[in-house]
């Protein structure tokens, strides 16, 4: 008898730690759904609300319209002509602006050289940028009135308001500079090259002309230099900066001196070579 009641009593107590366990195990379980429900819940609130954001933002986004088209770095061109080649008013829908394009067209312009758009959303502002391009010569017609300037890279660019550029004339061109074709230059290709080496040869204070020749030879005129005044220089085709280079350093040595006789042309069609022609002093 002592044995069957211990076996009911140990039995007895494997039931109530049997029960007490499923007790624990439904309260984890409801626990568990629980947190489980409320993380689904959190997400979908979290959901709703980015749709909500994005809803609303894009609803901004297709009302913002542009207030004001502003325009920096221009000093020769017109921003009233710029704003009206980017063709963006006040009003346009900003999300139709396409910045790639607008620069595109504001570059267009004569004087500019790049030009970059910016779209500011919050500003409800189109910012257009530009940099303009750098005279290197003034072209002149066959009266020596000024006509146009060009840069190095031989685009030509209207006459500003403003004051002008001491650079060298160019003359021989066409007094009516095409403006058709912006984005090219229709200089000769041999004014060009002169035109790239003048500063990178050191000669640009001491060339004062730039001719064209009939078979787009070219043909200069110094600056007064030392006892000598103006004088031609035949430049001839070959390395155009190797020749300035040697102009340059023939003006150090030689026509900064008094020569016996003075010197009235230069020639520097030979590679390596400077041939003078000399006037006798008047005795």
């Amino acid at each position: 008898h002592a044995s069957r009641s211990t076996n009911h009593e140990f039995s007895g107590r494997l039931n109530k730690h049997d029960d007490h366990f499923s007790t624990l195990m439904t309260r984890d379980q409801t626990a568990t759904f629980g947190r489980r429900a409320l993380r689904v819940a959190g997400s979908g609130l979290l959901v709703a609300g980015v749709v909500a954001l994005g809803l609303l933002g894009w609803q901004w986004r297709a009302n913002v319209t542009v207030d004001r088209v502003a325009v920096t770095g221009a000093q020769h061109a017109p921003p009233d002509t710029l704003r009206r080649l980017a063709r963006v008013g006040r009003g346009t829908a900003m999300r139709a602006v396409a910045p790639m394009l607008v620069a595109d067209r504001v570059a267009r312009h004569p004087w500019v050289k790049e030009a970059t758009a910016e779209t500011q959303w919050m500003q409800g502002a189109l910012t257009i940028a530009v940099t303009e391009r750098t005279p290197a010569a003034l072209a002149v017609d066959a009266q020596g009135r000024p006509a146009y300037y060009l840069d190095r890279s031989g685009h030509a660019m209207p006459l500003p308001d403003s004051a002008g550029y001491d650079v060298p004339l160019v003359r021989g061109l066409e007094a009516e500079a095409p403006w058709t074709q912006p984005d090219t230059a229709q200089t000769p290709s041999s004014l060009r090259r002169v035109l790239r080496a003048l500063p990178e040869a050191g000669v640009a204070d001491l060339v004062a002309e730039i001719e064209m020749q009939p078979d787009d030879a070219i043909q200069l005129t110094t600056t007064p230099i030392g006892p000598h005044d103006a004088l031609p220089v035949h430049l001839g085709s070959g390395n155009v900066s190797r020749k300035l280079r040697t102009l340059r350093a023939f003006a150090r040595q030689v026509l900064a001196s008094s020569p016996d006789e003075p010197i009235e042309r230069i020639d520097l069609r030979f590679d390596g070579q400077v041939v003078t022609r000399t006037r006798p002093l008047d005795g």
